[in-house]
C-alpha cells in the first residue's frame, strides 16, 4: 500500500463511520489475499515444474555418466585388444623372419650336399676313365 492510501485509511478510521471503512477496506482486503493466493499458487506449481525439471536433469546426467563409464570402458578394451593384436603381429613377424632363414639353411644345406654329390660323380667318372685308360694300355 502507498502512504496515500494509508493515510485516506487513517482518516476512514477517524470518522463515524467506522463500520463501513471496515467493509470497504475488508473487501479490498480480501481481493488482496485472492491475489496473494494466486501468486502463491503460481510459485508453488512453478517450484513443482522446477523441481520436476531438476529431477529430469539429474536423471539425464547420470544416465550420461553411465555411457560416458561405458564408452571408457570400451575405449579401454579397444586399446587392450590393439595391445594383444600388435604383440601377435610381432610374434607372427618374427616367426616369419625364422622360417625365412631356415629356408635358407635348408636350401643352402640341399646345394652343398648337390654339389658333393656332383663331386662325387665327377671324380668316379674320371678316376673310370683314366683306369680304363691305364688298364688299355
Amino acid at each position: 500500500m502507498t502512504n496515500t492510501k494509508f493515510d485516506e485509511l487513517m482518516e476512514t478510521f477517524a470518522t463515524t463511520n467506522f463500520q463501513d471503512a471496515l467493509k470497504l477496506n475488508g473487501n479490498q482486503a480480501t481481493s488482496a489475499t485472492d491475489q496473494l493466493n494466486n501468486v502463491k499458487t503460481n510459485i508453488l506449481s512453478t517450484q513443482a515444474q522446477i523441481d520436476r525439471q531438476n529431477s529430469e536433469i539429474e536423471n539425464k546426467s547420470l544416465q550420461l555418466e553411465k555411457k560416458q563409464k561405458q564408452v571408457f570402458g570400451q575405449s579401454q578394451e579397444i586399446e587392450d585388444k590393439m595391445r594383444v593384436l600388435e604383440t601377435r603381429n610381432k610374434m607372427l613377424q618374427l616367426s616369419i623372419e625364422k622360417n625365412i632363414y631356415k629356408k635358407k639353411v635348408i636350401y643352402t644345406l640341399l646345394a652343398v650336399i648337390i654339389a658333393i654329390f656332383a663331386g662325387i660323380l665327377l671324380m668316379y667318372s674320371f678316376f673310370n676313365k683314366t683306369g680304363s685308360a691305364n688298364n688299355l694300355m
